[in-house]
């Protein structure tokens, strides 16, 4: 029995939230029926006041009711048992889908002179009236109009971002080369690529959108000898021009403008992958083109410039596979090749970018 109370007892505590309280100076606790006055900012203060501590209200790991609401409420029972009458929120960090799903606050500890000053709550000037979304919370000062995640009604409804980085391809070179050819499809093989996506976003969140991107690279390989349908041998030099663009619906997964810090994202894209080769082969043009379904994922962690701006890194997996090519010869002619199973052409690659985020 006593194993069974001692469970229950560690269950109740990991749900509730985690509370550290320190106090400087000892005052005569309050009643649980005193009023406790919240304020959000140091210029709503009253002329006199003191600190006599602080108060954290944070996450155990487990904790599941914590929303704005009964966070608040917790420190006020710290306040009154510490003799304090009013409360400083100096820190507020807001639930986040990569992380906490808890409000958690940290607020200083304050004894004022007279708290009946403050029995009418103030309503900032860009509170709107509560929907069934969303719920009043009044603090004694002011009145903030939440919804279930404490976000505000004006959060950003769109988000554009954009990336630019190294790729590197990841489909193997062929057996047998020699220093000047690894060097050549090296060259091939890695290349800059860029992004630009555009969201429309669902509580900040999570979005849909469009994708477009686009990976180049080349290279050129002097000296080369090869030898003709007819017998002939013939030497010269070989280059490529090599495009692969993207473009696709989008899906994002991201915090939204209340982490402080900033922002991880994920992101999903499916859509149409075309490749374009502007070759060279001792010096004869031609131009080897392809298509096919096309996949983007990627993830990454933007950090807060101003409210609405963030950078950060971003790294993508990106690729197709090509079942067949078409050629295009200086002539005009042009041939289509469908490629056996161990020719396919490999697309996939890992892109390494810096990019950044606009929210609006």
């Amino acid at each position: 029995m006593k194993y069974l109370l001692l469970l229950i007892t560690i269950v109740f505590c990991s749900c509730s939230p985690k509370i550290s309280t320190s106090v400087s100076e000892k005052h005569e606790k309050l009643n649980e029926t005193e009023k406790v006055v919240v304020f959000n900012s140091k210029s709503e203060l009253p002329a006199s006041y003191s600190k006599i501590g602080t108060t954290k209200i944070g996450d155990t790991g487990f904790t599941t009711n914590c929303d704005f609401v009964t966070v608040l409420e917790k420190a006020k029972i710290e306040a009154r048992k510490s003799g304090a009458n009013a409360l400083l929120i100096t820190e507020h960090l807001y639930p986040h889908s990569f992380g906490s799903s808890c409000h958690r606050i940290t607020a200083d500890l304050l004894k004022i002179e007279n708290v009946t000053d403050y029995n009418k709550p103030k309503i900032v000037k860009d509170s709107v009236p509560a929907t069934n979304k969303s719920k009043i919370v009044l603090d004694g000062t002011k009145q903030y109009n939440l919804n279930n995640y404490g976000r505000s009604k004006s959060s950003s409804n769109f988000l554009i971002s954009a990336n630019i980085g190294q790729s590197f391809r990841v489909a193997s070179s062929p057996d047998g080369l020699n220093s000047a050819q690894k060097k050549y499809y090296r060259d091939l093989k890695s290349g800059l690529s860029y992004d630009l996506s555009a969201y429309y976003l669902k509580e900040g969140k999570t979005g849909f959108g469009l994708k477009y991107n686009v990976y180049k690279s080349s290279g050129t390989l002097n000296n080369q000898q090869i030898t003709l349908n007819d017998g002939t041998i013939v030497t010269g030099g070989f280059s490529d021009d090599i495009t692969i663009s993207f473009i696709g619906p989008s899906f994002i997964l991201t915090e939204d403008e209340h982490a402080r810090v900033g922002e991880a994202n994920l992101e999903i894209a499916v859509g149409y992958m075309s490749y374009q080769d502007k070759a060279k082969a001792v010096g004869v043009p031609f131009k080897i083109t392809g298509s096919n379904l096309g996949v983007v994922g990627g993830m990454g962690y933007h950090f807060r410039i101003t409210p609405h701006f963030l950078v950060g890194p971003q790294v993508s997996f990106v690729g197709g596979v090509l079942k067949k090519l078409k050629y295009k010869y200086a002539d005009g002619s042009t041939e289509t090749v469908k490629l056996d199973d161990e020719e396919f052409e490999n697309l996939w690659r890992i892109d390494l970018s810096v990019g950044a985020k606009f929210r609006f």
